[in-house]
């Protein structure tokens, strides 16, 4: 899955690979978490812990694994438990015993690595800056976006009442904070549904996002609220931050959140799309992904729809979770970018598992971040009134690019779809 690197930019020229760009997030790279190794709960019997490290003590390698934590649940949603490792690499520690199990003709429980994805920014197009937010002290950060004036942003649609039920999109990403163009967060029903707050999913990401330093995807999840907002004015954003400020996903909290939508719904609200604008490149027959594939399954079973980007690596090698939408039973749309409507972004993944494309260069959308402090600054108002003082401190606009954002757009519209009739288009077929 393109998880943890979500797929952005602003300027976009050259080559199948980008050199300095503003706005654009990184190629993706692929790492795992060195600390731990995962297991199903449902396979894992207590004194396994002790059998494994026999077998890698044998192996050379000690004895890494270590039992559960107590303050780590026996099994989550996912039926994942997490297995602290120390002294040893945790892909040294899996291939290990999955060789010794074959060689033995016996059968081991299933270690799998917590896959981690960067959204990453271009270090020749981002720079560090000093960022302001709302509501909190000023810090520096590492940003790809442009900063943008806010005469460049359309205006807002009217937030209003209305008849029956909304479309919602819950949006895995790193957390919408709150922006004054966005709906009154007052406002019932609310734009953003903190689902944490009204319905007690508890996410694992708990980076504090405060200063001195603000991660370079801070504003991500912001951004992308902007551009569902502006395609489906009547949507709502279910959002579980997953994705820390940095732009850090763990495969495990991405499928403990697909997992808790399956199992949970409500009168209030009912998941119609998920958008994930990260994922992590793979081959198909990756045992890695049986985990989030089981989800992403569940979800379809559902009627669930579910976009994801396909990354910027300007690569034909598949990116999940984008590239299940080459399977018939999973309702997946993989979403790359353009640059122009018959013009692919030189940055876009691209081949025959990516089936919708959308522009995704220079957006623009809503950034909680700004570069200056505008509510220190004399401004001469646009109709020629002023000059006058503002105070509008982390409510800022920015351009950035990436296939996050066409696969933003796709999503914004389907929900449009659904708002009008209230029935999504059947999703693409894979071959």
């Amino acid at each position: 899955m393109y998880l943890g690197d979500s797929c952005v930019l602003p300027f976009v020229g050259g080559s199948d690979r980008l050199g300095a760009t503003w706005g654009m997030e990184t190629a993706m790279s692929v790492t795992y978490a060195k600390d731990r190794i995962l297991a199903k709960a449902s396979e894992l019997r207590p004194e396994d812990v002790g059998r494994l490290n026999e077998m890698l003590d044998d192996a050379g390698l000690g004895r890494p694994l270590q039992q559960p934590r107590a303050s780590v649940p026996a099994a989550t949603a996912s039926d994942l438990i997490v297995l602290p490792v120390h002294g040893a690499d945790p892909m040294a520690v899996r291939d290990v015993l999955r060789a010794r199990a074959r060689q033995a003709g016996t059968e081991a429980p299933v270690l799998v690595l917590d896959f981690q994805y960067d959204v990453g920014t271009v270090e020749d197009g981002a720079r560090d800056t000093e960022l302001f937010a709302s509501g909190k002290k000023s810090g520096h950060g590492t940003i790809a976006w442009l900063p943008a004036p806010d005469y460049e942003m359309p205006a807002p649609q009217p937030w209003q009442q209305q008849p029956g039920r909304r479309p919602v999109i819950a949006l895995l990403d790193s957390g919408v904070q709150q922006h004054y163009w966005l709906p009154d967060p007052a406002g019932r029903p609310a734009f953003v549904i903190d689902p944490a707050q009204e319905y007690g999913w508890r996410t694992a990401v708990t980076d504090v996002d405060a200063p001195p330093d603000y991660g370079s995807h801070w504003g991500h999840a912001t951004f992308i609220a902007g551009l569902i907002r502006l395609a489906a004015p009547d949507a709502q954003v279910l959002s579980m931050k997953v994705m820390s400020s940095t732009g850090k996903v763990h495969e495990r909290d991405v499928v403990n959140a697909l997992n808790w939508l399956a199992d949970h719904g409500s009168a209030d609200f009912t998941v119609g799309l998920v958008l994930m604008a990260f994922g992590r490149q793979a081959d198909p027959d990756d045992p890695g992904l049986d985990s989030l594939k089981a989800a992403i399954s569940r979800l379809s079973s559902l009627g669930v729809r579910i976009v994801a980007s396909a990354g910027n690596d300007g690569s034909e090698r598949p990116v999940y979770p984008a590239a299940f939408a080459a399977s018939a039973d999973l309702s997946v749309s993989s979403v790359g970018a353009l640059v122009s409507a018959t013009e692919r972004a030189p940055y876009s993944n691209f081949g025959p598992w990516v089936r919708e494309w959308r522009k995704g260069t220079n957006i623009i959308s809503i950034s909680p971040l700004t570069t200056v402090d505008l509510g220190q600054k004399r401004l001469m108002a646009r109709t020629g009134f002023g000059p006058y003082t503002v105070s509008a401190t982390g409510n800022g606009y920015a351009w950035w690019s990436g296939t996050s954002f066409a696969a933003a757009i796709y999503a914004g519209q389907l929900a449009k779809q659904m708002s009008a009739s209230w029935a999504l288009p059947e999703a693409p077929v894979g071959p």
